[in-house]
């Protein structure tokens, strides 16, 4: 049977304290039938200049704004967040965070996923990540990803708000995550996170 979703998704790490970091996926799951209409709601969000949303460019006007327009698209979304030591490598975290989610998301009945694409290489190791876990069988044979930039799909917008309201949160700031927390429907640690049975 054909999904009637498909998932959009983008990425953050951020250092919680001088002993714990954080690296967190984000999946908006979106209705095919309103994809277009949902971007099209979006896209007046762009600045002139601007090639894409990004919430750390953004000033709290700004993000008060872009959040009052998410939160009346009701998108749903999904978190994993990985916890560890601070690092500077954190690919390994990714794929944590992304067996996670694939696996929800197929879970859910989607088979489609497009991830904010980041360098050719790093790209082509999600695909790689992604076909061993299809050899393993964690995934459905028919999930499949592909890789699309932040400025060319506005549906990509929508997981970057909600991290950085989630991280905004962290710093202190909870307007926007309170705006946005009821849109989330998976919340989850991976396995092999410091503190496993704790979120701040």
């Amino acid at each position: 049977m054909q999904s009637v979703y498909s998932a959009f998704l983008d990425e953050s790490s951020a250092l919680r304290s001088e002993n714990r970091q954080e690296y967190l996926v984000c999946a908006a799951i979106i209705p095919q039938e309103s994809a277009e209409e949902i971007r099209e709601s979006l896209l007046p969000l762009r600045l002139k200049g601007q090639i894409k949303l990004h919430w750390s460019d953004e000033d709290e006007s700004r993000r008060r704004k872009i959040v009052s327009t998410i939160a009346e698209l009701t998108p749903m979304t999904a978190v994993v967040t990985h916890i560890s030591q601070p690092q500077k490598k954190t690919e390994h975290f990714r794929r944590k965070c992304l067996e996670t989610i694939y696996y929800e998301l197929c879970g859910m009945g989607i088979h489609q996923l497009t991830c904010e694409s980041r360098t050719e290489s790093q790209n082509k190791k999600d695909i790689a990540h992604l076909l061993t876990l299809r050899q393993r069988k964690l995934v459905l044979p028919q999930f499949d990803i592909s890789h699309c930039r932040g400025g060319d799909d506005p549906l990509l917008w929508i997981p970057d708000v909600f991290l950085g309201a989630i991280n905004a949160r962290h710093k202190g700031v909870n307007e926007h995550y309170e705006a946005l927390k009821d849109f989330v429907v998976y919340d989850a640690v991976t396995e092999g996170s410091l503190l496993n049975s704790e979120r701040p």
